[in-house]
C-alpha cells in the first residue's frame, strides 16, 4: 500500500482554550456554555434544562468557580409575583469576556486571519502595543519614534482585558492596563497574579489618570454626577466591555443601584446609550462633541484637548505589562522616556495625569 503525502490528508487544526488559575482549569468550554445559558434563561433549572445537565451539577460548577476567584459569578434572587431569577454579575460577565476575547485570539492565530499576526506591511515591526487607549502611550510612542526615525510600531487600542489577553498570547510587546480589582481594593496587580502571567510578564508601574463625565461646553443638559445618566433626556457614549473605563463605571453603577435599592440591571436599563461600545476615549469626545451623545466617560486630559467641559469622576492608575526579561530595546527605551523628568513634566501641564515615584519602574 502506498504512502499518501501528509499534505493531502487535510487535517485542521484543533484547540481548547481555557482560563486557569493556579496551574488548574477555571473556566473553559463546558463553564462558558453553563454562564451562557444562565444568561440567556434568567434561570439556573432552565438553563440546566437547555444544556441537559442536572440542577446540582451546574451549581455546584458555578459554585466551584466563585469560590477559587472569591467573588460572585452569578446572582440571584427568590420570589415574587414572576418567580425567582438568575443572572450573571458584572465578575460574571467578565469573565465569559476575557473568555471570548482568549478563544477568538487563538482561533484568529490558527487560521492567520489575527489582527495580531503581521502582514506584509508588519515584517518589520519593531514594537507592539496593545490594551488600553491613553494618550500619554500616544505621546510616548511618538518620543520613541523621534529618537528612531526608522523603528516601526504599531498601537491597538483594544481595553484592558485584551490587553492581558494579548500578553498571555505573545502577541505584543507592551500592554496597557486600569483593572480595579475590588476584594483587593487595588489596580492591576491582583489580575496579573489570578492569570498566572507572573511567570511570564513584569507589571511596570505607569502613572495616575483622571477619569470625568465629559460633556459639551456649558454643559447644556446641566449634568453634575453619576445620578444625572438615568435621565431620559440624556444620552451616554459609553466604553466597550473588556476596558478599564467601562469595569470602573459599573462599578460606579453598582453603587448608585445599591443606594436606590435596585439591581444592576434594572439600573443599567434606565441609561439611554449604555449598551455602545465605543473603543477609545478620544472617539467618546467625538460622540459628545458631534452632539450623537449628551455624556461619556472619558480621560480628563482628552476632554480638555477636545475642548470639553467635565466632571472629574475618578482616579485610577495605569499601568503596564512586559515580556519579564524585557529583550526588546525599544521597550526598554519606552520606559527610560517614561521615567524621564522632561516628559514628565511636559506631560503634567495637562490636567489629569500625575507620575509618581516609581513611574516606569518595575512593581514590587
Amino acid at each position: 500500500m502506498g504512502r499518501t503525502n501528509p499534505g493531502d490528508w487535510h487535517l485542521q487544526p484543533s484547540y481548547t482554550v481555557s482560563l486557569n488559575q493556579d496551574g488548574r482549569k477555571l473556566v473553559g468550554e463546558p463553564e462558558v456554555r453553563m454562564l451562557r445559558a444562565v444568561d440567556q434563561t434568567g434561570s439556573f433549572s432552565e438553563a440546566a434544562r437547555t444544556i441537559d445537565v442536572s440542577y446540582a451539577f451546574l451549581w455546584n460548577t458555578i459554585a466551584q468557580i466563585e469560590r477559587a476567584i472569591g467573588e460572585k459569578i452569578v446572582y440571584s434572587e427568590r420570589g415574587g409575583v414572576k418567580g425567582g431569577r438568575a443572572g450573571l454579575t458584572d465578575q460574571g460577565r467578565r469573565l465569559l469576556q476575557a473568555y471570548s476575547d482568549l478563544d477568538s485570539s487563538v482561533q484568529q492565530f490558527l487560521t492567520g486571519n489575527s489582527q495580531s499576526q503581521m502582514d506584509a506591511s508588519e515584517e518589520h515591526l519593531n514594537l507592539s502595543f496593545m490594551g488600553s487607549h491613553c494618550i500619554v502611550v500616544e505621546k510616548l510612542l511618538r518620543r520613541l519614534h523621534d529618537k528612531n526615525p526608522k523603528m516601526t510600531y504599531q498601537v491597538r487600542n483594544i481595553g484592558s482585558w485584551a490587553g492581558l489577553t494579548a500578553m498571555m498570547l505573545r502577541q505584543a510587546d507592551v500592554a496597557g492596563i486600569h483593572i480595579f480589582d475590588e476584594e483587593k481594593s487595588s489596580y492591576n496587580e491582583p489580575f496579573v497574579s489570578r492569570f498566572g502571567l507572573l511567570r511570564t510578564c513584569t507589571l511596570v508601574r505607569g502613572y495616575e489618570r483622571e477619569q470625568c463625565l465629559m460633556v459639551r461646553k456649558g454643559n447644556p443638559k446641566k449634568i453634575k454626577g453619576i445620578n444625572d445618566l438615568t435621565r431620559k433626556d440624556v444620552k451616554l457614549a459609553n466604553r466597550n466591555l473588556g476596558s478599564g473605563t467601562r469595569i470602573l463605571l459599573d462599578r460606579k453603577l453598582r453603587e448608585l443601584a445599591v443606594t436606590r435599592g435596585v439591581d444592576f440591571e434594572t439600573l443599567t436599563k434606565q441609561i439611554r446609550g449604555y449598551d455602545s461600545g465605543i473603543m477609545t476615549h478620544s472617539q467618546v469626545a467625538t460622540a459628545v462633541t458631534s452632539r450623537r451623545a449628551d455624556v461619556g466617560i472619558g480621560l480628563t486630559c482628552i476632554a480638555i484637548d477636545m475642548k470639553l467641559d467635565f466632571i472629574p469622576f475618578a482616579v485610577e492608575q495605569y499601568d503596564f505589562l512586559v515580556e519579564k526579561r524585557m529583550r526588546n530595546p525599544y521597550v526598554r527605551e519606552f520606559f527610560e522616556i517614561l521615567r524621564a523628568k522632561k516628559f514628565q513634566n511636559e506631560v503634567e501641564t495637562t490636567p489629569g495625569i500625575k507620575f509618581l515615584k516609581g513611574s516606569g519602574r518595575i512593581v514590587g
